[in-house]
C-alpha cells in the first residue's frame, strides 16, 4: 500500500497541518509532517500518511465491505493495541447480526487477512454504530440483575452462551458484587457464565434421598380402597382402563353372526349364553304349571 501525501498552506503551521489532515480524514498520529516553507505570514506543509497496521485495517474492511455491497464508511478510532475500526452508516443491522454473530465472523476474517505470513500477530476490534458498546451495557444490567436473584434466592443461575469479550463483561462487572461469584464452564461456542452463592460449587452433585415413610396415594393402586365405606370398591386402579376394553374391530359388525362363547361360561346366571341354552344352575323358562 503506497503513502498518500497532501499539501496544505495556512497562516501557521498547525493551520496548515489541521487543513491537510481534513483531506486525509485521519488523525495526527498517523501522519508524518514535513515543512515546506514558512514565513510570518504564511506556511506549507506536506503530509504524508504512515503505512500503519490501523491503515492497512481500515483498507482491508473498507474494500470487503465493498464486495459486499455494503455502503459504509469506515474509521479509525483507536491506532494502538488492540486497534479499533468502526463502521458507520444506515441499516446495518444486517452487518451486525444476531447478537454481533455476523459482527463477529467479520472481524474474524479481517484479522486472518491482516496476520497472514506476520510472524507478530496483532489484534484488530471491528465495531458497528457502537453496537460494542451498547452490548457492553446490555450484558452488564443482565449481570447484576442475575446477581440480585441469586443473592436473594440462594441458587446458582447459569447464563445463555456468550463471546469471550462478553464473558469478561461479567466476571468484571461481578468481582466486586457481595455474595456472588462467576465461573465460565463448557467449550466454545457454547461457553456459558454460571453466577452462584459464595461457598458453593456450579458443579451439581446427586443426593441420596431417603424413601418415603408412606406409600403415596395414587390413582394406579388400591390407596384409595382403603378409606372409608368405599374400601370394598377398591382403588381406580382396579377399575378397567379405557386401553382395557374391547375394540371396536374384536365386536361382530352389522349383519354379522356372533361368534359362540366358550361352553360352560354364559353371559350371566339366570340368562342364556350365545347358543340360546339355559345357563348352569337356572330354571328353564316355560309356562307356569296350572293349579
Amino acid at each position: 500500500m503506497t503513502s498518500t501525501s497532501v499539501e496544505a498552506s495556512g497562516k501557521t503551521v498547525d493551520e496548515a497541518v489541521e487543513k491537510a489532515l481534513e483531506n486525509l480524514e485521519e488523525a495526527r498520529e498517523n501522519v508524518e509532517v514535513e515543512v515546506l516553507d514558512e514565513q510570518p505570514e504564511e506556511a506549507r506543509v506536506r503530509v504524508t500518511l504512515r503505512d500503519t497496521y490501523a491503515r492497512k485495517a481500515r483498507q482491508v474492511v473498507a474494500d470487503l465491505l465493498l464486495k459486499m455491497g455494503i455502503l459504509a464508511q469506515v474509521y479509525i478510532r483507536k491506532a494502538d493495541d488492540p486497534v479499533m475500526i468502526d463502521i458507520g452508516g444506515e441499516n446495518l443491522g444486517l452487518l451486525i447480526g444476531w447478537r454481533g454473530e455476523t459482527l463477529r465472523a467479520f472481524q474474524t476474517v479481517v484479522n486472518l487477512i491482516l496476520n497472514e505470513g506476520r510472524s507478530d500477530r496483532r489484534r484488530l476490534v471491528v465495531d458497528v454504530e457502537h453496537y460494542r458498546n451498547r452490548r457492553e451495557e446490555t450484558v452488564k444490567e443482565m449481570a447484576l440483575r442475575l446477581a440480585e436473584r441469586v443473592r436473594r434466592t440462594g441458587e446458582r443461575l447459569v447464563m445463555d452462551p456468550m463471546q469471550a469479550y462478553e464473558r469478561r463483561i461479567v466476571h468484571i462487572t461481578l468481582e466486586k458484587e457481595p455474595g456472588v461469584k462467576t465461573e465460565s464452564h463448557g467449550e466454545e461456542p457454547h461457553r456459558r457464565v454460571a453466577i452462584l452463592p459464595d461457598g458453593v460449587s456450579a458443579t451439581r452433585t446427586a443426593v441420596d434421598r431417603p424413601p418415603p415413610a408412606s406409600q403415596p396415594l395414587t390413582r394406579q393402586g388400591a390407596a384409595y380402597g382403603d378409606r372409608g365405606a368405599y374400601g370394598d370398591r377398591g382403588g381406580y386402579g382396579d377399575r378397567p382402563r379405557y386401553g382395557d376394553r374391547p375394540r371396536f374391530g374384536d365386536r361382530p359388525r352389522f349383519g354379522e353372526q356372533r361368534q359362540p362363547d366358550p361352553p360352560g361360561q354364559p353371559d350371566s346366571p339366570g340368562q342364556p349364553d350365545s347358543l340360546g341354552q339355559p345357563a348352569e344352575g337356572a330354571e328353564p323358562e316355560g309356562p307356569e304349571p296350572q293349579g
